[in-house]
């Protein structure tokens, strides 16, 4: 079209010539007739100028041109424009909006990336959708999507990143509908899990599905890589669910089929301890988890396997028994070095005098370690030949070093029985020269319990006080009511029960009986005035002269006493009672309500 002249600018030019032509001449004429007499330079080169202009505008010029009629002008006006139309539909017989297309890089400026895409105008894609170390070369061919031929200012709508995610979202769903693993990135950490860049296309991983085990913090998954198991395709969100836990397993699966084929009693494997509980370890071999109990860590007793073990330590390990259908594995650790309990019987024999630190102290006794791996029981009634202790750890601390006598060895049953107080002499067998029946003396109180009072004879031997045995007529709830520990108390020596190895101790004994006055004093169907002290399960407890007690029993209180008497009382309250039975054997006076408190 650019070479050819249409047949209408032709006459305008040839018409414009020929008059120029005309007009040529006639000044030429003119002007020569007028410099004839006088010759100008100037002027003859100006005509000699012209000359040539006419010259080359000559007939010739324009031969090869060809002319046509109106009617020829017409017909070939439509023929090119619909040649035109032709051409500019052509290109884009395959384009339309909402596709993926290929584009020429024509230019890159600092904010954008300008594309041919055979259209009557060149494209613009931000060059955010780009990644700025890697923006295409000029020339080269790029993927783009076609959202719009024209928008409001008339320009095209292209974008680079829609197109890189339709055709990373058509992988992906390839991906998931065969079950394929796909690499991603853990970028960052999001309510309920974690978010994995998959490449364009980000996807969210649950925590449940981040590992087969527990994850103490997701913090330490971020910015790695793993493999992915695509399990869900939102296609109207386009949103996509992904777990690693389902590559873990199947992994995990074909490892423990493995194992399970080769495994055998007594082999020796390489584990990590996965998670620790009070009765022993799971420890992960490579697809599948044994257990290492309590009683299998050492061949002496610990409390607990986190004394031996950390979550996460590599640890060598022994097969003890496996079951290939439910595919579990006892394993053991101790198993790895020589049982030292069978050496023992010819170590220690009863009477000999070891030394140990303590390793742990419970309520009936204390675990020495004599040796690494054995430890011996120090019962709590070998403690002391006479004091009655109740509390070891008063007395003794974990890591404390202390000496004992051996008194009894089972290396079958591995246990040793260890004893403190056969390190002296026994007192008891030389009781009575210390202590006799109605001594009366002072010993510092070492212990009060709901039952009595344990206090010092001397330095090795305790006496017991009962708590009926602090005073005639008083019943306390606790011997507390008193005395208290550390303090000094007198007594009399009440009796020695040798062959139960206690000496029995009496306050109330340093006075004389009152019960026999008592008995004469008070009789079945007197009146008295008490006063409130307390009530129990039992019944009321009220004080009556000379610090004497007496008891109401329940069955005694009528529902009309218990309701507008007993319910309403405090300490110190007084009381019209009525003598019911008075039993000096027992120490104790019966009473009853009298009928008075009622009325008032």
């Amino acid at each position: 079209m650019n070479d050819k002249l249409e047949t209408k600018e032709v006459e305008n030019i040839q018409e414009t010539v020929a008059d120029e032509s005309v007009e040529v001449e006639t000044a030429t004429e003119e002007k020569s007739v007028e410099i004839a007499p006088e010759v100008d330079t100037k002027e003859v080169k100006e005509i000699t100028s012209i000359k040539k202009i006419k010259d080359y505008l000559s007939k010739d010029l324009f031969a090869d041109i060809k002319r046509i009629s109106f009617t020829d002008d017409a017909n070939s006006s439509d023929d090119s424009k619909d040649l035109l139309s032709e051409e500019y539909q052509g290109t884009f017989n395959d384009i339309s909006e909402n596709q993926i297309i290929s584009a020429k890089v024509i230019g890159i400026s600092d904010s954008d990336v300008m594309v041919d895409i055979g259209f009557k105008s060149e494209g613009l894609i931000n060059r955010s959708e780009f990644d700025n170390k890697d923006l295409p070369e000029i020339g080269s061919n790029i993927d783009i999507f076609l959202e719009k031929f024209e928008d409001t200012d008339g320009n095209i709508t292209l974008s680079k990143y829609k197109a890189d995610f339709i055709k990373r979202w058509d992988e992906l769903k390839h991906f998931c509908d065969n079950a394929e693993p796909v690499k991603g990135k853990v970028i960052k950490r999001v309510k309920g899990g974690l978010v994995v860049d998959l490449g364009v296309i980000q996807a969210f991983l649950p925590g449940s599905q981040a590992d087969v085990q527990p994850i103490k913090n997701f913090d330490d998954l971020i910015n790695q890589e793993f493999d992915f198991q695509i399990v869900k395709v939102d296609e109207m969100r386009k949103n996509l669910v992904v777990s690693r836990k389902a590559i873990l397993e199947e992994s995990l699966n074909e490892k423990r089929q493995e194992l399970m084929t080769t495994i055998e009693v007594g082999a020796s494997l390489q584990g990590v301890v996965k998670n620790i509980t009070d009765f022993g370890a799971f420890v992960d071999l490579g697809g599948v988890d044994g257990l290492i109990h309590i009683t299998d860590f050492s061949w002496g007793r610990i409390n607990h396997p986190s004394e031996i073990v950390s979550i996460g330590d590599e640890i060598t390990v022994q097969v003890i028994d496996f079951n290939k259908e439910t595919s579990r594995i006892s394993l053991g650790l101790k198993q790895l070095v020589d049982n030292p309990w069978e050496t023992i019987p010819d170590k220690y024999k009863v009477g000999d005098v070891v030394k140990g630190n303590i390793v742990s102290i419970m309520n009936y006794g204390i675990f020495i370690e004599i040796e690494k791996g054995i430890e011996g029981l120090i019962h709590i009634s070998e403690i002391s030949w006479t004091k009655n202790v109740q509390n070891l750890q008063d007395t003794y601390k974990v890591g404390d070093s202390i000496e004992s006598k051996v008194l009894f060895v089972d290396a079958k049953e591995q246990k040793i029985s260890l004893g403190i107080k056969q390190l002296s002499d026994d007192p008891w067998k030389t009781i009575t020269d210390h202590v006799k029946i109605g001594d009366k003396k002072s010993g510092t109180v070492n212990k009060v319990t709901k039952f009595g009072a344990f206090v010092s004879l001397t330095d090795e031997l305790e006496g017991f006080v009962r708590t009926t045995d602090f005073h005639w007529t008083k019943n306390p709830s606790h011997p507390k009511e008193f005395v208290n520990e550390g303090e000094t108390l007198e007594y009399t020596v009440l009796d020695i029960l040798e062959k139960e190895r206690k000496v029995l101790l009496s306050v109330k004994d340093l006075v004389e009986n009152p019960w026999s006055d008592i008995e004469s004093k008070f009789n079945s169907g007197d009146k008295l005035l008490s006063s409130f002290e307390r009530m129990n399960d039992s019944g009321v407890i009220v004080k009556l002269q000379d610090d004497i007690e007496g008891f109401i029993p329940m069955s005694k209180i009528s529902k009309e006493q218990k309701k507008d008497v007993i319910g309403s009382l405090n300490e110190g309250d007084n009381l019209d009672v009525l003598v019911v039975e008075v039993k000096a054997d027992d120490k104790n006076i019966t009473l009853m309500l009298d009928d008075t408190n009622v009325n008032d």
